[in-house]
């Protein structure tokens, strides 16, 4: 009586702590994920709001609406290394923007000028900037915080 008791204990001990142990590393694969969806959506926004300043050049509207907005996470999520990507990505889409406007390729007559946003649109529905993020993301790695 003893022995099948002490046998239906360990039983359920070694099935709670192989319950516990699961989750546990559940709970680590849903933060990584979730820290995976907020760096991808940061750095696209990020993304965004640069070329969109840089494709107004740097209006003061355009200023006023992004400062006015709170889109994104509050923490830094995005490493100086990115910032400087996505820098130098924007400047090449906007001298790409200008020399458009200026060709004027595959416009009707007298419709000239830059068309930033449906160039950002393009940008930001294509997965080339998904991609570059989730490779950044590898460059970068999980923070530590995200996988306790």
């Amino acid at each position: 009586m003893l022995i099948t008791r002490l046998l239906i204990y360990s039983v359920f001990l070694t099935t709670l702590l192989t319950t516990i142990s699961c989750e546990n590393s559940r709970r680590t694969q849903s933060l990584k994920a979730q820290y995976k969806d907020i760096y991808i959506n940061q750095f696209k926004l990020t993304y965004f709001r640069q070329l969109l300043i840089k494709s107004y050049d740097n209006s003061t509207a355009v200023r006023e609406i992004i400062n006015a907005d709170h889109s994104g996470f509050t923490e830094p999520i995005l490493s100086e290394e990115d910032f400087k990507l996505i820098d130098s990505l924007t400047t090449v889409d906007n001298q790409r923007l200008i020399a458009d406007s200026a060709e004027g390729h595959r416009r009707a007559e007298g419709s000239n000028g830059k068309r930033p946003l449906g160039c950002i649109m393009d940008k930001l529905n294509n997965k080339w900037l998904d991609s570059l993020a989730k490779r950044r993301l590898k460059v970068n790695g999980i923070p530590s915080s995200w996988t306790d």
